[in-house]
């Protein structure tokens, strides 16, 4: 309750004049604008075209070497490489995959900059809040979900990035690495591995450049995962917002007030309620705006498929393959898998738990939808009304997806099948 008083106040206070003035938006914002995928232009700020244009073609030509460094070089030392190293080094093609994947769909993409736009100026809950007491209790609702889960995701991905960072050098430094002549018999242990040029760095001064240059990619690998994530959750919290509003409206729908009796067989006299000419206007206005509210969610929720549906397809494809491999670096049970892939598997894991439990909550609450509008009192109505709310019943009898590419829908389902068939080829692999 402190939280939610604070946010609130502090909104009331600085005149919060849209949603782009919310401190999780403006943490999203500086984050995106890093990797040059905020819409910079579309909600009319200041760009720097030159360089957002550089930085885009600059980080997909970086990743499209990085891909390159660790195929290579997993295919150069394959014969001398452990267990543990072979599996780290797939596990950067497949992360790196998945960034060259969204800087190609997502960062490249106008329809997803036109998608943002229309997210930030007209689709948030923010522009729906004064509708009703109900839309402003919505509302804070889903900004305080906002609030924690941007707080939750940036925290996350700064662990993350610091294990897998510093776990390398922690190893450096027992083994003696760091000290004169320490690398005679090895070499530094990297958090990525490349085949030019930083296999050939042996020396402390290629070392830390090695080192620096691995944190910045480590760090722009998260903010593409993270940061994308975190706006499509944005969304589905928005739209999850709306579905509830729809609900009660449907809910709170006008009841006729006029009863007229009719006599059936054996004296038996039946009361049927029934709607004024008045109120067949309103009910006709009530309808028609519950219609194209429903439509406006509906056509949203279609356009975050269709943008985000290759980097979702991408996605679960990454955790299918990535989820059997992080389990067996941890079955190994030593103690620097332990160190440095447990954090990963966790992290991931959560991760796919989590996205998949937020979109699940899109198709439960549409799945409300159907019977709200058979609730609506239609056998009160008019024909004309009938056949309008007859058309409105048969849009909301399928329940709300958002789809992979198309093919799969993104939920609880597919997670768990994702979650089932990783664990079956780990058993399988580590039986044999």
């Amino acid at each position: 309750m402190g939280l939610k008083k604070f946010l609130f106040e502090n909104e009331a206070v600085h005149g919060i004049n849209s949603p782009s003035d919310y401190l999780y938006i403006k943490i999203l914002r500086f984050t995106l604008r890093v990797i040059a995928s905020w819409p910079q232009k579309e909600l009319g700020e200041k760009e720097p075209v030159a360089l957002n244009t550089f930085l885009k073609y600059f980080y997909l030509l970086a990743t499209i070497g990085c891909q390159l460094g660790a195929s290579l070089y997993l295919r150069a030392y394959n014969n001398e490489l452990t267990f543990l190293e072979a599996g780290h080094t797939y596990l950067m093609i497949f992360m790196t995959f998945i960034d060259i994947s969204r800087i190609v769909t997502l960062t490249f993409s106008q329809k997803y900059r036109k998608l943002s736009k229309e997210f930030f100026t007209d689709i948030h809950l923010f522009y729906f809040k004064d509708k009703s007491e109900y839309a402003m209790k919505t509302h804070k609702q889903v900004h305080l979900m906002s609030h924690l889960f941007t707080l939750w995701l940036l925290s996350q991905m700064l662990f993350g990035l610091s294990c897998f960072n510093l776990i390398p050098m922690y190893n450096n430094y027992v083994a003696g690495r760091y000290r004169s002549g320490g690398t005679q018999n090895s070499t530094f242990e990297h958090s990525l591995y490349y085949k030019y040029p930083f296999d050939t760095f042996t020396d402390i001064k290629g070392y830390l450049l090695a080192n620096i240059i691995n944190w910045a990619l480590s760090y722009l690998c998260a903010t593409w995962f993270c940061m994308f994530d975190l706006l499509l959750s944005l969304m589905v919290f928005n739209i999850w917002g709306h579905f509830k509003m729809l609900i009660n409206m449907l809910n709170n729908f006008p009841r006729p007030s006029l009863e007229t009796s009719c006599l059936v067989e054996d004296g038996v006299t039946l009361t049927h309620a029934k709607y004024t000419e008045e109120q067949l206007v309103e009910v006709s206005k009530k309808l028609k705006e519950c219609v194209d509210y429903h439509r406006l969610i509906l056509e949203f929720t279609h356009k975050v498929s269709k943008v985000f549906g290759p980097m979702l397809f991408a996605y679960y494809l990454f955790h299918q393959t990535s989820g059997c491999l992080l389990l067996l670096e941890c079955s190994q049970m030593t103690a620097p898998a332990i160190m440095r892939y447990l954090p990963l598997t966790i992290i991931t894991t959560q991760q796919l738990i989590q996205l998949s439990v937020i979109f699940e909550l899109i198709g439960s609450e549409s799945e409300k939808i159907l019977n709200a509008v058979y609730s609506v009192p239609w056998e009160c109505m008019d024909t004309k009304n009938r056949k309008f709310f007859a058309f409105f019943l048969m849009n909301v009898r399928e329940p709300v997806h958002v789809k992979a590419l198309g093919v799969a829908n993104v939920g609880v389902t597919s997670m768990a099948a994702i979650l089932k068939t990783s664990l079956s080829y780990f058993a399988f692999l580590r039986s044999i």
